[in-house]
């Protein structure tokens, strides 16, 4: 119940519609519960005693009642699709818009397939609970207590045993529901695991071809499906255990009951029409327990999906913004990183007290090892992290007095693996801008050296991306067309994450040229690889191991002959070897 509670929101606005859904299902249960007290008629009346003036009244209420059932069946259908399909529609993109906001740590801990599967199939199985299972609860509990009635007023003393078997039903549950739960939520986090990794896989189909790892994929593909099979397995034979116990029960029972019910005819206790409602009566009181079974499994599969739910909606943002940050107005650009302190890990720190001033309008390149802090000192410039202590200010105002929005959208992004999606290019390009209009798009193409391109398409800018009926462009072509992205916002901040690091010499040059035209009057911070592409930065900061070891102009840095000038002796002695 603590689980379904943070479900019930969901059901809120729906109430009108749960109404008439459970009033056409009370309705229907108790038309469902008539036939055997017309049957009893039936046997009694006009077979039994040869009263024929009751056969056209009772066969015209047996052909009355199926028409009712089906008419009313069909409306409560009809509900009952469209609250369960509109919930599922409202959890997911609440669901949705929560993981949009979770913190990079998350995103990194659980893999994209098992995101997708808790947004996918875990919810379809909640909605399952809440419209078919809640309905179920309702017309059993509707048909228990009308058999109850029925059955204690045909018959106390065999009414009295049926209740005396009730009870194996409920040791059949409590022996199998926590085993059935256990295999569940074993066999869960193994598809979790099978589809992460079979997502990576799939992802990186050209690597595993280049280096001929079918087989080798196909048979760790097959070990870990086994392992899920184990559990599938396990989680059958227990279902089909509680399934089969509650069946044996329920015939024992009824071959006892009906037993029971002959004697009490052969001695004038009963009629035979009284037996047979009788055991109608009981099949109703039953099957409420024969379907518990499936029930039972059914929500215990369900209250892992929950906790699956839960687990991604009660996890809190990192990154929460004050409520009384303020948008920020346009950046001139000044930054400065004063004693800043973070670390991915509580005890384990990536950034060490490192300070920094950057000016307005300059072009600041970090470099320094792989790992040494570069990526992640422009991470928490956006916020993407929270400094663990210090503070970063920009235009002297500290970003954690800003809105993450407005602290963002004066910044732009260039990624060292640009990400497209399957849109136009000119919705690509205006990703981060929804208004701009196409002449903005086309500017911001031709900043980015992207135009000639785009136009060489017969749809030019409306030319669709990746996907079945998309073009597939180069990653050079990738990186200017997230370039482009980046400036359509105008920012005041530029960022470039080694955004040339993997390409050619001639992609590079396009590059270099598209980025020297849109840094002009922006703060730039570039992450560098190769030490060629930031010769005429205003600074360069080379880092080591989490910290500033030197800072200074290209020139100055190599006279030092420090650590940058070690680098840079490192790199071009390679070129030239090459």
């Amino acid at each position: 119940m603590n689980r379904l509670k943070n479900v019930l929101p969901y059901l809120l606005p729906f109430k009108r519609q749960i109404f008439i859904a459970l009033s056409l299902t009370a309705l229907l249960t108790l038309v469902g519960l008539l036939p055997p007290l017309v049957y009893m008629e039936l046997v009694d009346r006009v077979l039994t005693q040869g009263q024929w003036r009751w056969l056209i009244p009772v066969v015209g209420v047996t052909v009355l009642l199926p028409i009712m059932s089906s008419t009313i069946s069909f409306f409560n259908t009809m509900v009952i699709a469209y609250m369960g399909w509109r919930m599922v529609f409202d959890v997911r993109t609440q669901m949705y818009r929560h993981l949009l906001r979770l913190s990079m740590r998350f995103h990194g801990e659980m893999s994209s397939g098992a995101v997708m599967s808790r947004l996918m199939s875990d919810v379809n199985a909640v909605q399952s609970l809440i419209t078919g299972t809640t309905i179920t609860l309702v017309t059993d509990v509707i048909s228990v207590i009308f058999a109850i009635v029925m059955v204690f007023s045909l018959n106390w003393m065999m009414a009295s045993a049926v209740f005396v078997m009730l009870p194996l039903y409920l040791l059949n549950y409590a022996y199998f529901t926590k085993r059935i739960r256990r295999s569940n939520i074993r066999f869960r986090r193994t598809m979790d695991r099978v589809a992460g990794t079979l997502q990576e896989r799939l992802s990186g189909t050209k690597l595993v071809r280049q280096f001929q790892r079918e087989e080798d994929e196909a048979a760790q593909f097959l070990k870990d499906t086994e392992e899920s099979l184990v559990y599938s397995m396990q989680r059958s034979v227990q279902s089909v255990s509680f399934s089969t116990a509650s069946h044996l029960v329920y015939g024992l029972g009824t071959a006892l009951i009906f037993g029971a019910g002959l004697w009490f005819v052969l001695h004038g206790e009963m009629t035979y029409g009284s037996v047979t409602a009788f055991m109608a009566y009981m099949g109703q009181l039953f099957s409420p327990a024969i379907r518990f079974t499936g029930l039972a499994n059914q929500i215990e599969q369900v209250m892992v999906s929950v906790d699956r739910i839960l687990e991604i909606v009660n996890t809190e943002p990192e990154i929460v913004q004050k409520p009384d940050a303020f948008n920020a107005p346009r950046f001139e650009g000044a930054m400065s990183f004063e004693h800043v302190v973070f670390g991915y890990n509580e005890n384990e720190p990536v950034i060490k007290d490192v300070s920094l001033e950057i000016e307005a309008g300059a072009t600041v390149a970090f470099v320094g090892h792989t790992g040494c802090g570069k990526t992640t000192m422009t991470s928490l410039a956006m916020r993407l992290w929270e400094v663990s202590s210090g503070a970063i200010r920009i235009d002297g105002q500290d970003i954690r007095d800003l809105t993450l929005r407005s602290l963002r959208q004066h910044m732009g992004v260039v990624l060292q693996d640009p990400i497209l999606f399957h849109m136009s290019l000119a919705d690509n390009i205006r990703y981060g801008m929804r208004d701009a209009t196409m002449e903005q798009v086309v500017a911001a193409g031709k900043m980015a050296e992207i135009h000639q391109l785009a136009t060489s398409y017969p749809d030019a800018y409306d030319t669709m991306v990746g996907g079945d009926d998309g073009v597939k462009l180069s990653v050079g072509e990738k990186q200017r067309m997230a370039i482009a992205r980046a400036i359509i916002t105008d920012p005041s901040i530029l960022i470039m994450d080694e955004a040339t690091s993997s390409l050619d010499s001639e992609s590079e040059l396009l590059i270099q040229e598209a980025l020297g035209k849109v840094m002009v009057g922006r703060t730039s911070l570039v992450i560098a690889h190769r030490l060629s592409t930031i010769v005429s930065a205003d600074t360069i900061v080379v880092m080591d191991a989490g910290k500033i070891i030197e800072q200074g102009p290209h020139d100055e840095l190599l006279a030092k002959g420090g650590h940058y000038a070690a680098l840079h002796s490192h790199q071009t002695s390679g070129r030239e070897a090459a």
